[in-house]
Order: C-alpha cells, then structure tokens, then sequence
C-alpha cells in the first residue's frame, strides 16, 4: 500500500467532504469531480476523504461584475443620495471624464 504526502498548505485542519458541503464550498459530487481532476488535493483519512480548507478557499473565484451589475449599483446608490449641489455635479463629471 503506497503513501501519498498530504497536499502542502499552511494549514493542517483537515475537513470532509460534507462537511466542506455544508459550509458551502459546492456539492459533494462536484468536490469529487475536483479531486478527480486535480483541482483539489484531498487526502484519504481511514475510510473519508479529507480536503484542507485553504485548499477550497483557493478555488473559490470572484464574480466579476458586469457593466449592467454596476450600473444598477449606481442607480440605487444615486437614488438613495441627497441632492448634489452644481459644484459637486461639475466635480464628479470632472472626475468621471463627462460633461455636466
């Protein structure tokens, strides 16, 4: 029976995989599947596989917000606003590169 080093990492708490499930790092098929290709390193502990939670937290990709995502923001945040005195109106066009 061959030994395989844990994967390297800083930290050394290991959890299972419905344990990584229900913290929401993805599906327990899913985590499978990132172990399967080499996505995410896991060790065998007795009869469960273990993943470190540095490991997950490395997969973990933000969401890059589109255009219209910001745009909406921005209504939101303008409507909940004061009014902006001309001043502040021709400062914030200056800064954004727009025309008051």
């Amino acid at each position: 029976m061959g030994y395989s080093p844990p994967p390297s990492s800083d930290l050394t708490h290991y959890i299972t995989l419905q344990e990584a499930s229900k913290l929401g790092y993805g599906a327990y098929q899913t985590l499978r599947k990132y172990i399967a290709d080499g996505r995410l390193p896991a060790v065998k502990i007795g009869a469960r596989v273990k993943v470190l939670r540095s490991d997950l937290d490395a997969l973990a990709t933000p969401k890059h917000a589109s255009f219209n995502d910001i745009e909406t923001a921005a209504e939101k945040l303008a409507a909940s606003a004061p009014p902006l005195t001309e001043a502040q109106v021709r400062r914030l066009a200056s800064i954004f590169g727009g025309a008051a």
